[in-house]
């Protein structure tokens, strides 16, 4: 072989021997990945805070009160305090009521669907529970006002986020901001 076809696999391998050798620089690399492993944990954290784009119908209503309808289908038992909990940042005060007895004094009602479905965080062994699929639908006498869905895609970052991240999304692109002042905190227009 001669000399100037064994140059480039001389360098690599005084390249590779000199990195080796020198003291800092295999901690040097080793620092380096674990900056880039510390990154991708933070895009997990800051993903878990954040919904994924939904599909809305309709614009955005404005409304003052909401009566939410319980589903018995669904087993998300934190779902219902998160959708009360983002339309009271929207300023619109909100009660709960079963199947069939829609309230007299309701101005909207507010129906809702969701499932739940099974996967692994990383780094984590064993499987949660997550939202998969949240459906809501705001009525107005009768009519169907706006409706929106959000769905968490199998490599969707946030698909383990919380419920109340989910569903604000959701209700912020549904509800008009009418400002927290004119909702009661924990007002409920059923109390009558």
């Amino acid at each position: 072989m001669s000399l100037a076809r064994r140059a480039p696999t001389v360098a690599v391998a005084f390249t590779a021997a000199a990195t080796l050798g020198m003291s800092g620089c295999a901690w040097t690399v080793f620092t380096a990945l674990d900056a880039a492993g510390s990154t991708v944990q933070a895009g997990y954290a800051i993903a878990a805070n954040y919904s994924s784009p939904a599909f809305v119908t309709g614009r955005p209503a404005l409304v003052h009160t909401v009566c939410i309808e319980i589903n018995p289908n669904v087993s998300a038992l934190d779902l219902v305090p998160a959708l009360q909990l983002a339309l009271e940042r929207r300023g619109v005060n909100s009660g709960v009521y079963n199947p069939g007895a829609s309230p007299a004094n309701c101005e909207a009602e507010l129906t809702y669907s969701a499932s739940v479905a099974y996967g692994r965080r990383p780094y984590v062994p064993r499987s949660i529970a997550y939202l998969a699929e949240i459906d809501l639908t705001l009525i107005e006498r009768g009519h169907i006002l706006v409706t929106a869905r959000y769905e968490a895609g199998e490599l969707d970052l946030n698909r383990f986020s919380s419920a109340s991240a989910k569903v604000k999304g959701l209700i912020d692109k549904m509800i008009v901001e009418r400002g927290v002042e004119s909702a009661s905190a924990l007002s409920s227009p059923l109390a009558d």
